[in-house]
């Protein structure tokens, strides 16, 4: 008995040294815009340089309630241009299906924050095709020159 708690405390100290030796994560980012002005944080992801960096802001600029709907439409119109006329009228209606799911994904639950979390999906959906669909690419793959 006495052997098992000494070789439980052995474990217990190597692994408190290791999370101590472990490099620290990465601080969370901070929005980039002062007081988070919601008009200057969408046009900021309105102007972003691509899509990736829309979502980029919207992440670090949320505030996990129903003001995210607006940004998050900013980000899925930023990512839509990306690819929207290069999608069959097939590939168009799956998106539209597929954004129709995001939003109702929590129509049921009460709370601002699940409009919040309608509107990243949303955006990630939106950020997704246009990976899949951009500009130089067909089918994910890139097309050879």
């Amino acid at each position: 008995m006495l052997e098992r708690v000494v070789a439980c405390m052995a474990v217990l100290a190597v692994l408190v040294a290791a999370a101590h030796a472990a490099p620290k994560a990465k601080e969370a980012e901070e929005c980039p815009i002062a007081g988070f002005d919601l008009d200057k944080i969408r046009e900021a992801a309105r102007t972003a340089p691509s899509c990736d960096k829309s979502l980029e802001l919207f992440r670090v600029c949320a505030s996990g309630a129903s003001s995210d709907v607006a940004l998050g439409g900013v980000v899925t119109e930023k990512c839509e241009a990306d690819f929207l006329t290069r999608l069959s009228k097939r590939q168009r209606r799956d998106y539209d299906r597929a954004q129709e799911r995001c939003a109702n994904k929590y129509r049921n639950e009460s709370g601002s924050m699940y409009r919040s979390f309608s509107a990243f999906c949303g955006a990630e959906l939106a950020r997704n095709y246009a990976r899949r669909f951009a500009k130089g690419k067909t089918a994910g793959h890139a097309v050879p020159k």
